[in-house]
């Protein structure tokens, strides 16, 4: 693996390790050219999930590009979309791909399983509400 391979996967780390499991978006910053969006949407994720984990399930990287395959595990104590808490455990998994350039993340592409996510807050709230 080269050096810079190496790097790159380091900085992908970091998005899981520190911004998520550390629960602390700022490091978007050190991570992201543009960090605006991601700060902006893990923050408001971890006021939902506050004890969101991410786990790295593989890491594939070759030259300025590196793909990672996760899966997060946490609890819905706040409201997220329209769903209110429910306390519940949930899972989901997905994947991210992200060219590199200067250190940072230039630009990325996140596919999760939001559905399954979706599916199972809204059956927590059906069977609250009925």
């Amino acid at each position: 693996m080269s050096d810079l391979t190496g790097k790159n996967k380091a900085l992908m780390r970091r998005i899981y390790e520190d911004m998520w499991n550390r629960a602390d978006p700022s490091i978007a910053a050190e991570i992201f050219a543009q960090p605006g969006g991601v700060e902006r949407f893990v923050s408001k994720f971890l006021l939902s999930f506050p004890d969101l984990r991410h786990t790295i399930e593989e890491m594939i990287a070759e030259d300025d590009r590196v793909a990672v395959r996760f899966s997060a595990h946490g609890t819905h104590t706040g409201k997220w979309m329209h769903f209110a808490p429910t306390g519940k455990s949930i899972h989901y998994t997905g994947v991210t791909l992200a060219h590199i350039a200067g250190g940072k993340i230039i630009d990325h592409y996140t596919w999760w399983d939001r559905a399954s996510l979706i599916e199972q807050i809204a059956r927590e709230n059906l069977d609250q509400t009925g």
